[in-house]
């Protein structure tokens, strides 16, 4: 929490109180869901679904969402929940939800032993690159690479802003629901709250 109140304040001082509470809010979800399962993952539509809980009257109208049963482990789902939600905001504010004509599509699946997700917006209005990066850049982008060891592509295309992550199903999903002989890179790292504020700290990710 110190970490998103330093970083909300640092990058966005106008509108700290209502963006820090947002913050706030999608952290506790994630942690709801969490303690539910007494620590042990989060169905990934569950997530989702969670962090699209200020949209859920556009869920299966406007809002897609398309994917197996899969439980993610606790620090994967924190950082994906965060960065749904990150995603989500920018949606309501500035792309596909902010228009009624919007459109928003969360997929999610494995393939062999590498397991996929996308955010992708369309018929919306257009959007560019934002001229300054900020603290939810990093959460969808470095925060998500740092926990799971894998690639994110964030793409500003005409039709909307599309989200991609790939990376090794053992990183991020519980063990029972592995791939058969599936097992984490040595290399795979799980971000603490801590560990993303000092990675983050000299970022200048919006």
């Amino acid at each position: 929490m110190q970490a998103i109140a330093r970083q909300t304040a640092a990058r966005e001082p106008e509108d700290f109180i209502g963006r820090f509470n947002e913050r706030i809010r999608a952290l506790a979800a994630n942690q709801d869901l969490l303690v539910r399962n007494e620590w042990q993952g989060v169905d990934v539509g569950d997530l989702v679904t969670a962090q699209l809980a200020h949209f859920a009257d556009l869920v299966g109208s406007r809002i897609a969402m398309d994917g197996p049963r899969l439980r993610l482990n606790a620090a994967a789902a924190q950082a994906i929940g965060m960065a749904m939600h990150e995603l989500a905001t920018n949606a309501g504010k500035y792309g596909a939800l902010s228009v009624d004509a919007g459109r928003v599509d969360v997929r999610w699946r494995v393939e062999g032993d590498t397991f996929m997700m996308s955010w992708a917006e369309r018929n919306g209005p257009s959007v560019s690159p934002p001229k300054r990066r900020g603290f939810g850049s990093t959460v969808v982008d470095l925060m998500v690479r740092q926990t799971v060891n894998g690639e994110v592509q964030l793409d500003y295309i005409a039709s909307g802003v599309v989200w991609n992550l790939t990376c090794p199903a053992a990183n991020l999903l519980e063990r029972n629901n592995l791939p058969k002989d599936s097992e984490p890179t040595p290399s795979s790292v799980a971000a603490s709250t801590d560990g993303i504020d000092y990675q983050i700290g000299s970022a200048e990710l919006p």
